[in-house]
This record gives structure tokens, C-alpha cells and sequence, in this order.
């Protein structure tokens, strides 16, 4: 299972409720990217990183 490296934020699970309030499982997955990013060393590795953190820019990313 992936785990966003910076967050934590990983899958949830819960319920799917009907109008008629029978359930089923259900869950809910992080929009997980695998960026080159820049580490706190300087070393350039590949991390999963969530949409959410790339977009508050929480994460360098390297270029080639």
C-alpha cells in the first residue's frame, strides 16, 4: 500500500450508503504521484507524494 511520504495520508475505508441505508464497503484513495523530489540532504530520490502536497509546494522537485 502507498503511503504519501510527506502527509502520511494513506487509503481510508467506510461505507457506501443507499437512499434505502443498506451498506457496503467502500474506499477512499489519496491522488498518490511518484515525483523526483529533492530531499532535506540535497540527494534526488523518487517518493510518493500526494496531489495536495505538490500543489501547497511542500515538496522540490528535481529536474533532469
Amino acid at each position: 500500500m502507498a503511503v504519501c511520504q510527506i502527509c502520511g495520508k494513506k487509503t481510508a475505508h467506510g461505507n457506501r450508503v443507499a437512499h434505502s441505508a443498506t451498506t457496503t464497503k467502500r474506499v477512499w484513495r489519496p491522488n498518490l504521484q511518484k515525483v523526483r523530489a529533492i530531499l532535506s540532504d540535497g540527494t534526488v530520490k523518487r517518493i510518493y507524494v500526494c496531489a495536495k502536497c505538490l500543489k501547497a509546494g511542500k515538496v522540490r522537485r528535481a529536474t533532469r
